[in-house]
């Protein structure tokens, strides 16, 4: 699976899961206002999650600044044979030896 498609489908997996511990709190909060120790673990969950989804979005952010330096790096590389090629050809022509 493409690097771009696993991280839409984990994000929609994070965000899947903070929508179901946020309703299940709500549940308990409005049915069962007495159940504070599972009141507090869900909020908890549910910022837990909140912060694995930021992570995941800066580094995703981090990965696509990388990709974009290789690319950069590869578009020098094939400048820089490029030039080499030229370099040697008219070696060739002035009929010196490396």
């Amino acid at each position: 699976m493409d690097i771009g498609l696993k991280l839409l489908y984990i994000k929609g997996l994070i965000q899947k899961n903070i929508w179901k511990v946020k309703l299940t709190r709500e549940e308990l909060q409005e049915k069962r206002p007495e159940a504070a120790a599972y009141i507090n673990g869900a909020r908890d969950t549910e910022n837990d999650l909140k912060q694995v989804q930021l992570a995941i979005v800066e580094l995703e952010t981090e990965l696509r600044l990388h990709g974009r330096e290789i690319n950069r790096c590869l578009h020098i590389n094939g400048e820089l044979k490029q030039r080499i090629q030229e370099l040697e050809h008219e070696l060739k022509f002035k009929d010196v030896k490396l």
